[in-house]
């Protein structure tokens, strides 16, 4: 164990309490606490709750320590003394600023400090504004009031990068963060760096604005809970003096003077603003919270698990639970490009046949990709016309009615973000604009160049309508899929005229969308899981991720553990370790298949991934450990965790104590009546009979596309062992069929 000062280790350090450690608090054993100390009483605000006591510095604002009551445990903030900067827009002449800016006094209340500042340039005031700490037990919630901008001038951001801070002089310190799926590293092992700018959004942290530090058996949890502030996590220095800060920068506007990607391709230059750009408010308050957790003097140290239980503890549950058991997927019908269709509804009625043959009547739910106008990224704004060359609007009216039999929901596809000249729709008033002020013309996807529209304006507008007649005119069956509408949860529109920050297009845009649909009795599904759309929109395609850590660490299943009962999402992309990624985050597969997608595709995708998703999505995380190449993950209940060899590119999963699942083979329970049996490879395949199944009465049947066929197999005790050809799905029935029907 790794020594505090000369002779303590954490433990004995626990043991002694707040008092312990003011008495043994020396220069000698704590010279960086003893200089903090010294530094906080010429010049500290201190707020305290009976856990929880902060320090804040008078000089610059900044938060000193926090120290935790009960164990006597301490966080620095910026220690250093270093000022803010306020990044400042003046307009004549047009130019950007950073500013130093210092307290002009503060004031305080029971729980919470006022630090008021004012930004100057050149001697003139520019800005004037108030960074608020408030407690509430071991919670600090930092927010920016009370901005008043002089005339000429605007406040853009202010950046904090370092609230909490830890370093190696701390036992055992480490850092974690969750936007890419979830990293964690030893703070003595990692590399400095930070966390690296969005590609569209720079230091918003989209899917996940989540990190943490910790040492000596505590955690600080940071959330960034305004959607457009930014998430900042760095590691600085050099062995044995390394030190991990979190921060935020808070922004009141959009810069106006930045250059953004505008999604126009790769290697495509940016776009920049100019004199006439507007800064465009933000319109949600700037706002963070720290929440810390304390070990007990007599339990073990916590981690980056008990942070990750924390903010679960206070996500929203899952609006909307029909997509927990649906085998989803999407069939590409038409593109402009494409000499003839990928598949006609006639063609779609016949391969969701074979799938509701192949998988026993499992639901299904299928979108189909490309049925308006001439096919896929066509007509928009536009719905009215279905694509004559895939059967029209009375083939897709019927594929709707006659699948719904086979325990099959079609519906579709759709995209309000996109909108193209060609379309009897068009509307130039609704298209956004960029930074420059020109329409924002985005890129060509199957042969006509598209733009983006403003939600806001459209949802002021034409929005509500199309709405309603998608629902009434294609009888949608309780769900669609808009495309885009969650990737993009923060977009902006520079249009002079209307001009819409992120927050207002997701507000009057975006939660629009869903909202209308709603009140036609349609759930919105769409692309990329958002942090701003957790608790609003139930499925989303994927999650993206993982990326290389900056700072060397290791990943983690951080997301799924805090997401698991908030979303649904997938992994759309292929790769040689699929399985073993989404089994990692929680995952399930989403795909959309060409009318030509060979069988076996569609099959592995439903029984090696979705059939065990099923099951494990389901099931908090409640442990994870890592050993070297392999992890571990533990689910809550007895028996059930997820075993995976990351060099060996192996996995195998287990519910309640029985394996279930391993190495390119299903043998796993499909809802409380079957067992689903499949596996790449012909050969033996065994699978534990749950215990209130009664081993007499069990029928096993192989699946095809005519039918079923009765299948020889071996009981021994409660094992049965079936022989199953490669590819060739294996259904092992609690009763049989006909007393089931009976």
């Amino acid at each position: 164990m790794r020594k505090v000062g000369t002779d303590m280790n954490r433990r004995k350090l626990l043991k002694l309490g707040v008092t312990g450690v003011a008495v043994a608090g020396s220069q000698k054993m704590f010279p960086q606490l003893a200089a903090l100390d010294t530094h906080a009483k010429q010049q500290h605000v201190v707020l305290r709750t009976s856990s929880l006591e902060l320090a804040l510095d008078s000089s610059n604002g900044l938060p000193l320590t926090y120290r935790l009551l009960k164990s006597g445990i301490v966080f620095r903030g910026e220690s250093a003394g270093t000022p803010l900067q306020a990044r400042i827009c003046r307009h004549s002449p047009w130019s950007f600023s950073d500013v130093e800016v210092r307290p002009t006094g503060h004031s305080t209340a029971q729980r919470h400090a006022d630090f008021h500042f004012a930004a100057a340039i050149s001697g003139t005031s520019a800005a004037t504004f108030t960074l608020r700490y408030a407690l509430q037990g071991n919670t600090v919630r930092v927010t920016l009031e009370d901005i008043r901008e002089s005339p000429g001038f605007e406040l853009i951001s202010l950046p904090m990068p370092t609230l909490v801070s830890v370093s190696e002089d701390d036992s055992a310190a480490w850092l974690a963060h969750g936007d890419d799926g979830g990293d964690f590293v030893s703070l003595g092992e990692a590399h400095a760096g930070k966390l690296g700018l969005n590609t569209f959004w720079g230091e918003i942290n989209g899917v996940l604005p989540v990190i943490m530090t910790g040492h000596s058996g505590a955690v600080c949890v940071q959330e960034t809970t305004a959607y457009m502030d930014g998430t900042l996590l760095s590691v600085t220095g050099e062995a044995p003096g390394r030190r991990a800060s979190m921060g935020t920068t808070k922004v009141h506007r959009v810069d106006g003077g930045a250059c953004y990607d505008m999604n126009l391709g790769r290697g495509a230059p940016k776009d920049c603003g100019n004199q006439t750009t507007p800064n465009l408010l933000v319109d949600q308050p700037s706002s963070c919270r720290l929440d810390f957790l304390e070990p007990s003097a007599s339990g073990a140290g916590l981690g980056w698990l008990d942070g990750a239980r924390l903010v679960r503890a206070r996500m929203p549950e899952i609006p909307n639970h029909f997509y927990d058991d649906k085998f989803v997927y999407g069939i590409r019908v038409d593109e402009p490009k494409f000499p003839k269709p990928s598949a006609t509804f006639e063609h779609c009625e016949e391969m969701i046949r074979t799938i509701h043959a192949m998988t026993d009547d499992s639901p299904q739910l299928v979108h189909l990709w490309g049925w308006q106008f001439r096919g896929k990224d066509t007509g928009y704004p536009a719905v009215n016309v279905v694509d004559e060359r895939i059967g029209g609007y009375d083939g897709m009216m019927r594929l709707m009615e006659r699948t719904k039999p086979l325990n099959a929901t079609v519906s579709l596809s759709d995209n309000y973000d996109d909108a193209y000249r060609s379309s009897p729709a068009w509307n130039e008033a609704m298209i956004a604009r960029k930074p420059d002020g020109d329409l924002w013309k985005s890129r060509e996807w199957t042969g006509e160049e598209s733009y983006i529209q403003g939600l806001a304006k459209y949802m002021e507008g034409p929005g509500p309508e199309r709405v309603r007649y998608s629902c009434e005119r294609y009888k949608l069956p309780g769900t669609i899929h808009v495309d885009v509408l969650s990737y993009y949860a923060i977009r902006n529109d520079w249009d002079r005229k209307r001009p819409a920050s992120g927050i207002r297009n997701l507000y009057a845009g975006r939660y629009r969308v869903l909202e209308e649909f709603k009140k036609h009795g349609v759930d919105v599904t769409s692309e990329g899981l958002r942090y701003p759309f957790i608790g609003k929109m139930s499925m989303s395609w994927y999650a993206g991720g993982p990326k290389p850590c900056p700072f060397g660490g290791s990943p983690i299943p951080m997301l799924s553990m805090i997401y698991r009962k908030s979303a649904v999402w997938g992994r759309a992309k292929n790769s040689d370790d699929i399985l073993l990624l989404m089994m990692f985050y929680g995952e399930a597969q989403h795909n959309i298949f060409n009318g030509d997608a060979p069988l076996d595709r569609m099959l592995d995708c439903f029984y090696l991934a979705m059939v065990p998703w099923f099951k494990l999505h389901l099931l908090n995380i409640e442990g994870f450990e890592r050993n070297q190449d392999t992890t571990l993950t533990t689910l809550e209940g007895a028996g059930n965790h997820i075993d995976i060899d990351w060099k060996k590119q192996s996995y195998s999963v287990s519910l309640d104590g029985a394996e279930v699942a391993r190495n390119g083979a299903t043998f796993c329970p499909i809802g409380r009546d079957r067992i689903a049996l499949y596996s790449v490879a012909a050969g033996p395949l065994t699978a534990v009979l749950p215990g209130d199944w009664n081993p007499s009465e069990v029928t096993a049947v192989a699946l095809s596309p005519s039918g079923k066929e009765p299948v020889h197999f071996q009981l021994d005790n409660r094992s049965v062992t079936v022989n199953v050809q490669a590819r060739q799905p294996v259904m092992l029935y609690r009763k049989d069929l006909a007393q089931q029907k009976a």
